[in-house]
């Protein structure tokens, strides 16, 4: 639309101009066709220059409505030329009323001689203003809508930026995770199994040793020795399994769901899970944290308590997501930062996270990890 508006504005000097030689009697040709030359040599600098519009259009109007005056014919249009002109660089409104104003008055001064010229004149001036102010106002819009969609465009490529840091981030936490992981089982290993290997070799040599003279403790003593192998198995079992990788391409690896049919399954106890409030998708980063811990929790829980049962609930809220684990085992008097629960903290850390454990009604322990809006909006992975 701007373009056609250029191209008219050199028109309406043009056209009424040639037209105006053959209508009207022009005493100099060659000083009516330099002062066109002049005014078009305006309008071209004006377009080159829209620093200077302020200055020159109100001297283009003014040239133009003496032209019109001083050689007649239809010269009263060259002033919707200047008119055009103030659509395409101005830009307030009172500076656009300026100039449809002066235009206004110089079509009625130019035209007052003929009554019926002035009307006409008069009619094709309002016409032409509604026009461009229609044209004027359809442009703005347009460009308030551009502008809008930049601004769009410019807040989608920075959430996908900020979605892009955030999966890195999630990758780099499960990772250091993992890590930590793998150190906790091979501690697990080397104190749990090791010791017990151990401890089956030195309890061999002894049931060996009282075959001869004491078969029956050493009967009772093989007898040991063949249920601290058959604990070791299941528990080398259960880290085994742990390690190997998820058989499904798209199943979530780090699922509750998954660790309570494992558990279930693996150490031969009664585990169950409930949901509480609006649940909402969760970085990859938390759901491992919460399935680490969880899991962390009922490793203790059959070890250290003796618990038979284990009851998990996840709540949600607004800020933040809670996870308690509450078995029926023993409670000790007092609790120590051991293995396990300096890696639960840990990996709350990295996250922002904190953990605490309640004797009062059993012992449970409570993972808590804040939530922010984009986490609430991120989708499972």
């Amino acid at each position: 639309m701007r373009s056609l508006l250029v191209w008219l504005k050199h028109l309406f000097i043009l056209l009424p101009s040639i037209a105006t030689m053959f209508i009207t009697f022009i005493p100099s040709t060659s000083e009516y066709v330099s002062y066109i030359l002049l005014a078009l040599l305006i309008v071209r600098i004006t377009a080159f220059a829209p620093r200077f519009v302020y200055l020159l259009l109100p001297v283009q109007m003014i040239g133009f409505g003496w032209l019109a005056y001083t050689y007649g014919g239809i010269l009263y249009f060259l002033v919707y030329s200047g008119l055009i002109s103030a659509y395409l660089y101005f830009r307030r409104p009172v500076e656009i009323a300026s100039m449809v104003l002066l235009s206004g008055i110089i079509v009625n001064s130019v035209t007052a001689d003929s009554a019926q010229a002035s009307w006409i004149a008069n009619l094709v001036w309002i016409g032409f203003t509604l026009l461009l102010t229609v044209i004027f106002n359809a442009n703005r819009m347009q460009e308030k809508l551009e502008r809008k969609i930049e601004t769009l465009t410019e807040y989608q490529d920075q959430l996908e930026q900020e979605r892009a840091r955030a999966m890195e981030y999630a990758r780099k936490v499960e990772g250091y995770a993992q890590v930590q992981e793998r150190g906790r089982i091979a501690t697990e290993l080397h104190d749990d199994l090791g010791h017990r290997l151990i401890r089956v070799k030195m309890m061999t040599e002894a049931a060996l040793q009282l075959m001869e003279q004491h078969p029956q403790q050493a009967i009772r003593m093989v007898e040991q020795v063949r249920g601290q192998l058959e604990e070791s198995m299941n528990n080398m079992r259960y880290t085994v399994r742990k390690l190997q990788p998820v058989e499904k391409q798209n199943a979530r690896q780090y699922g509750l769901h998954r660790l309570i049919e494992d558990a279930a399954r693996d150490l031969q106890i009664e585990v169950s899970f409930e949901l509480k409030g609006k649940p909402f998708p969760l970085y990859p980063s938390i759901e491992f944290v919460l399935y680490r811990n969880a899991q962390e929790a009922i490793t203790n829980a059959v070890r250290h308590g003796g618990a038979s049962a284990v009851e998990i609930t996840l709540d949600f809220y607004e800020a933040e997501v809670i996870m308690n684990v509450k078995n029926n085992g023993s409670i000790p008097e007092s609790v120590s930062d051991g293995l396990g629960l300096k890696g639960m903290k840990d990996r709350l850390t990295v996250i922002g996270g904190q953990l605490q454990v309640s004797l009062e009604n059993g012992f449970v322990i409570s993972t808590m990890v804040p939530i922010h809006e984009a986490s609430q909006r991120a989708e499972g992975e």
